[in-house]
């Protein structure tokens, strides 16, 4: 949109350039749509100047309306052009364009806030635009604003939307998966033929001793926990693997593609031995363990996300009841699936 509208200002208004600077969030302007030759076009495109240098060029110059005219006679204009003085020879007449002349429309959003700048150059008379020229490069710069705005405003609800389902998919304090990640994975598996099936395995992992860093050293000493927790499970499951925070102190990790119980039991042990790993908060050493319980799914058997789930709980109680710090598989004659 914007490089249509440069395009349009340089055939229907007669100049030989235009640009559409563009304010960033870290205060610079930067060009981002350029209208010319294709010289001038690389020289310009994606340059960029501060606001101070754009306050300064545009309150020495003269007002024209919404316009703004950098006479190559004031110096103060002329000595901070931005460095783009065109080599221009000009013409022998009063209203002759001068190399050092430039003019300005600042693009301003509904609120008035900048939000870029409309510059052009070398009109193709060599002579400074009449009336109807800066009537007419006024109404350009009002559709360039709005264009910007527009773009603006729907960048923004784009990141609000993308920002809307992350936090509906993802843990906020450990930054894993929530439950509909897990829901959502186990019914894509649930769908695959027979023969794309493989075993897979939950593993259920609930904190050991979380309750008492809760008690002795602060809910913020707890969160640490848990978000270091879930930091050392995602770096020791594989990178095909689904990590979700369950709720409070429990996750839940889906193991998929294992080649046989034994290659699933590796990557629970893997996890066991990370969460038992002492970590630091606040000068105080914490140390909290895991009992997991697993249960596996074999190709033939259908895939329940919420049979899984009551399976590998089972499982996890016995640890919980007999040993904690350890690791169970679902055994259907020892473990009720509640």
């Amino acid at each position: 949109m914007l490089d249509l509208l440069a395009g349009t200002i340089v055939d229907a208004l007669g100049f030989g350039v235009a640009c559409i600077n563009i304010a960033r969030p870290d205060g610079t302007l930067q060009v981002v749509s350029v209208a010319g030759d294709e010289g001038t076009r690389a020289a310009l495109l994606g340059t960029t100047d501060s606001a101070e240098t754009w306050d300064r060029l545009l309150a020495a110059s003269e007002p024209w309306g919404r316009l703004r005219f950098a006479d190559h006679h004031n110096q103060e204009t002329y000595q901070d052009s931005l460095n783009r003085v065109p080599d221009l020879e000009p013409i022998d007449a009063p209203d002759a364009w001068h190399p050092g002349d430039a003019l300005f429309a600042p693009l301003t959003a509904s609120d008035g806030t900048r939000i870029g700048v409309l510059s052009v150059d070398l009109p193709h008379d060599g002579r400074i635009p009449d009336q109807g020229t800066r009537r007419a490069l006024e109404a350009f710069a009002v559709s360039a604003a709005l264009a910007i705005e527009h773009a603006t405003l729907r960048a923004r609800a784009e990141a609000s939307e993308q920002n809307y389902r992350r936090l509906a998919r993802y843990d906020q304090l450990t930054g894993v998966g929530n439950r509909s990640v897990l829901v959502e994975r186990v019914e894509h598996l649930a769908t695959a033929r027979p023969e794309q099936r493989t075993l897979l395995a939950l593993v259920f992992v609930d904190l050991d001793g979380f309750k008492d860093v809760n008690d002795d050293y602060s809910h913020v000493a707890g969160d640490h926990v848990l978000q270091g927790v879930a930091h050392r499970i995602e770096a020791v499951v594989r990178a095909h693997d689904t990590v979700v925070r369950w709720g409070g102190d429990e996750f839940l990790v889906l193991l998929e593609d294992l080649a046989d119980e034994a290659d699933g039991l590796a990557v629970a042990e893997r996890i066991s031995s990370a969460v038992a790993e002492p970590m630091w908060y606040d000068a105080h050493e914490l140390t909290v363990t895991a009992s997991l319980g697993v249960a596996f799914t074999s190709p033939e058997d259908p895939v329940d996300v919420d049979g899984m789930v009551r399976r590998a709980d089972a499982a996890m109680y016995r640890v919980k009841r007999e040993t904690r710090n350890g690791c169970a598989v679902f055994d259907p004659a020892r473990d009720r699936a509640i």
